[in-house]
């Protein structure tokens, strides 16, 4: 059995009203909600709301994934509302 390490993810809103994460790569997580945190107020900070409005289902919102450990790869990307 693998035990999972706890990474952080960038999540949104998709056009079924599912919460999930922005994507589901290893290099797309975050060793702490902080670091995840800044990932989300830089793209909140350079981009338009129209365009974040194109791109995600908004608000976007820091969660703990479970991730395979090396490669960070989420085990799964959808998350409780």
């Amino acid at each position: 059995m693998t035990e999972f390490v706890i990474r952080y993810v960038a999540t949104h809103i998709n056009k079924d009203g599912d919460r999930m994460s922005v994507a589901a790569q290893g290099r797309d997580t975050h060793a702490t909600p902080e670091e995840a945190q800044a990932w989300i107020d830089s793209v909140m900070a350079n981009n338009s709301m129209d365009r974040l409005n194109q791109l995600f289902g908004l608000p976007l919102e820091v969660r703990p994934c479970e991730c395979y450990p090396n490669h960070f790869d989420p085990v799964g990307i959808y998350f409780d509302n």
